[in-house]
């Protein structure tokens, strides 16, 4: 296991190592006693056939499913005094949560529930889609030896798998241990999979050949999404490159004005049923998923280091379902725009929907 100098304590910083089989039998008989916990103050109960210690003995990290536990909530500890404070933030564990429980269920075609909520996976979309897809990859060096997906998810495209082609080991992030099971699954050994928190990387500095994190940093709570752009530019090696896929949201001029009377309709729809709600007496619905999007200025005013705004996709998928369609020239209208954005990738980048920000040390 080669890639565990690479790792530190998310809590120390501290290196970390493998568990001997001593040390395993050790815990696990602790473990049988109810003496062992998790940081978060949950007994932990689960015996072990691998995990990780930091090189004091404070912290272990335990390996489960070939899934390596490196959120600090997680670290098993021996002792209450080592309890943490501070837990998980309930916006982080909302999106944890959809995830684990929604997110990555696939239907009867073998979509995961996330591609058919915020997706457009009709045919007529198909070929647009691809090409988008494609982008990423002339970002990102051709080769390496580490390339990290930050929130990988379960890796829910065929054509995702393309960016790790020539690097020895791709690196999966996530919340989500179902969504790190199924990227394992289809990643095999060159997959190593981490249950952490991107906001707090549990890698040293310029450890990083590459990195991508697609359609992710918006699902953070919002005044940590610089943090989190921040821990990737620090564990990205020297002449390292990286790609974010970010979404304007309501910040696209394009999309405001194309999409101003179907959103007229929608804030209407929830004005009344908001009163109509409160007239049954009932509370605000529960939140699905976290999401918040920032403008471009915000991010050019806190990013302390230098990034290019290119395009991924100039339009939304709610634009997509309601003017794109295959009898109206559907895929026409979508190679017009590929091509578009092809010559103008920063104004589109910055104009509409989807930008790439590309990084490089």
């Amino acid at each position: 296991m080669e890639w565990i100098e690479i790792l530190k304590c998310p809590i120390t910083g501290k290196d970390v190592r493998a568990l001997e089989p001593h040390e395993i039998e050790s815990l696990n008989s602790k473990v049988a006693a109810g003496a062992v916990w998790q940081a978060d103050g949950k007994v932990f109960s689960t015996p072990l056939t691998k995990g990780l210690i930091t090189t004091d003995g404070a912290y272990i990290y335990p390996i489960i499913n070939e899934i390596i536990l490196l959120l600090k909530d997680l670290a098993v500890v021996d002792s209450q005094d080592k309890l943490l404070k501070e837990t998980i933030s309930a916006d982080k564990q909302l999106v944890k949560n959809f995830y684990d429980e929604k997110g990555w269920t696939a239907n009867e075609k073998g979509d995961y529930e996330d591609a058919v909520i915020f997706e457009d996976l009709r045919d007529v979309s198909k070929e647009y889609i691809k090409k988008c897809h494609d982008r990423v990859r002339r970002f990102l060096n051709p080769s390496g030896t580490y390339m990290l997906d930050a929130a990988s998810g379960a890796l829910q495209f065929p054509d995702y798998l393309q960016y790790s082609d020539n690097y020895k080991y791709r690196i999966c992030v996530d919340f989500s241990f179902t969504a790190l099971s199924e990227a394992k699954r289809k990643l095999g050994d060159k997959g190593i999979c981490v249950l952490c928190d991107m906001t707090n990387m549990p890698f040293k500095d310029g450890k990083i050949d590459g990195f991508i994190s697609l359609n992710t940093i918006y699902h953070i709570p919002k005044d940590e999404q610089v943090t989190a752009m921040k821990e990737l530019y620090r564990v990205l090696a020297a002449k390292g490159k990286g790609v974010i896929v970010y979404e304007w949201f309501k910040h696209s001029p394009w999309m405001n004005v194309g999409l101003f009377p179907f959103r007229a309709a929608v804030f209407t729809k929830n004005r009344l049923k908001e009163a109509f709600n409160k007239v049954a007496g009932k509370g605000a619905p529960e939140k699905m998923l976290y999401f918040h999007a920032h403008p471009y200025e915000y991010f050019k005013k806190n990013l302390p280091f230098a990034f290019q705004l290119k395009v991924w996709r100039s339009i939304s998928v709610p634009f997509m379902k309601y003017y794109i369609h295959a009898p109206l020239f559907g895929k026409q209208i979508l190679n017009w725009l590929y091509n578009k954005e092809e010559r103008e990738p920063e104004k589109c980048g910055l104009k509409g929907e989807y930008p790439i920000f590309v990084f490089e040390k």
